[in-house]
């Protein structure tokens, strides 16, 4: 019988941890240990993890200085022993029937990767089930199973680039990976990405693997929690960013040079990653400018200018092909380099999502 290590990055989580460890626990799949990395917690979480610890012991508990969640997940996968590891952030939760549906479908097709669908619960309680397609523009997936091929897997990476969200690239949760695609390819998060290092992550195992297989099930409770909020939409760092921007860039052309792809579809493919960028730095944008106050404005107000002054932001820029849903206003001030009204276009986006925050201009 396979053996899953689930990993848990924790940090300040007390509030959630309690439901998504008993969402491990109460698996109709037994068959794993849990994996608890407690980044420095302040909060009560090291003593939760502890009193679970105590009680089974299948969880173990690693405490380490608070070094983010792409440093707790690699120490993690250091110490795990399963034949899968599963990542699981410690505010959501899995259904009892995750694991178990998982193995089915990987002993049924003995694929690299399987991986099902999640939802989101949002701070007013409502659950939203998420929708994924696997062609660009194209209908919602309806069926049961999808099953990726190498080719298909490539084809994937490119939708993605077009539509950021689709989350066989964008999340590390949800999913079986092969521990020993992991060790004997040495993939780990780069710990010193904040905004592209799940991405990046994924990419790399995705070189290695030459099936895939999705079970349209939303087996995984994304927890939108106002903290979670809070924390995706720090002032944006400039020197980070562009940092994050230029491994991605580097990684995505990596992944298709190892498939062999010819000249004309690498330079298609950085068209396309230019897109992508731009589409991510909006984001990075309006989540910032949701935390504006008189004190900040300034920093924010250098920090856009930085970005959209670099050449990597430059030259994604010329690549950039809005479709339904995607900001047709924001690509055109930052041409301008209208940054005020890059801040006020930002914080109205922000507010009309997300909702003000109080003692904000």
């Amino acid at each position: 019988m396979k053996n899953i290590s689930v990993v848990v990055p924790v940090y300040n989580a007390e509030k959630f941890l309690k439901k998504s460890i008993e969402s491990v626990l109460s698996q109709t799949y037994q068959n794993f240990e849990l994996i608890l990395i407690n980044d420095g917690s302040v909060d009560n979480s090291e003593a939760i993890c502890n009193k679970y610890a105590f009680a089974d012991k299948r969880i173990k508990v690693i405490s380490q200085k608070n070094s983010g969640p792409a440093a707790s997940r690699n120490a993690g996968v250091r110490n795990a022993a399963g034949d899968f590891v599963f990542f699981l952030d410690a505010d959501d939760f899995i259904d009892s029937k995750t694991f178990g549906a998982l193995i089915a479908e990987y002993d049924k097709y003995q694929p690299d990767l399987v991986m099902s669908n999640f939802c989101k619960l949002e701070n007013n309680g409502k659950i939203i089930n998420q929708k994924v397609t696997f062609i660009p523009d194209g209908e919602p997936f309806t069926d049961k199973i999808k099953i990726l091929s190498k080719t298909d897997i490539a084809d994937y990476v490119r939708h993605f680039l077009k539509h950021f969200s689709n989350h066989l690239i964008s999340y590390c949760w949800a999913r079986l990976y092969k521990l020993s695609v992991i060790k004997n390819n040495n993939i780990f998060a780069n710990e010193d990405m904040r905004l592209f290092e799940d991405s990046v992550f994924n990419l790399e195992y995705l070189k290695y693997a030459d099936k895939v297989v999705f079970v349209n099930k939303p087996f995984h409770t994304y927890t939108m929690s106002n903290n979670h909020i809070t924390a995706s939409m720090a002032i944006v760092k400039s020197d980070s960013l562009l940092h994050d921007m230029a491994i991605f860039k580097q990684k995505i052309v990596e992944f298709f040079q190892q498939l062999n792809a010819d000249f004309k579809i690498i330079a298609d493919i950085n068209k396309e990653i230019g897109h992508a960028l731009i589409h991510q730095t909006i984001i990075v944008f309006i989540r910032s400018c949701r935390q504006i106050t008189k004190q900040n404005k300034k920093i924010v107000y250098n920090e856009i200018k930085k970005i959209i002054n670099s050449d990597i932001f430059k030259e994604s820029l010329l690549n950039y092909s809005p479709s339904k849903g995607n900001s047709r206003i924001l690509p055109l001030l930052a041409k301008f380099k209208m940054i005020n009204l890059i801040i006020l276009y930002c914080r109205f986006k922000a507010y009309k999502r997300y909702g003000k925050i109080k003692n904000k201009i």
